[in-house]
């Protein structure tokens, strides 16, 4: 159908890792893992789930991660200055 063309039909999505051809071992019939362990055929790529619920989770997990890093560093920071001040003295 696409010929030698079907690569630009076929965009780099983030989030899925290549795992393997199809049985008919050409063109874009492959399949990919999403980041949850689903496999997904080539042609489900366009009409892929993407789950709201889930991607506002990850999201939320991440800047509370980020909240805990940022605290850290603040400590580290503290305990840094007290060393140095400790040092001069």
């Amino acid at each position: 159908m696409f010929g030698r063309r079907w690569r630009r039909y076929f965009p780099i999505l983030r989030g899925f890792r290549y795992i393997g051809p199809c049985r008919c071992g050409f063109g874009p019939h492959a399949y990919y893992v999403d980041d949850r362990g689903r496999i997904i055929h080539a042609w489900d790529l366009y009409y892929y789930d993407y789950d709201v619920d889930y991607l506002e989770s990850y999201l939320k997990g991440l800047i509370d991660e980020k909240k805990a890093l940022e605290e850290e560093i603040e400590k580290i920071k503290a305990e840094l200055e007290r060393l140095k001040r400790e040092k001069r003295d």
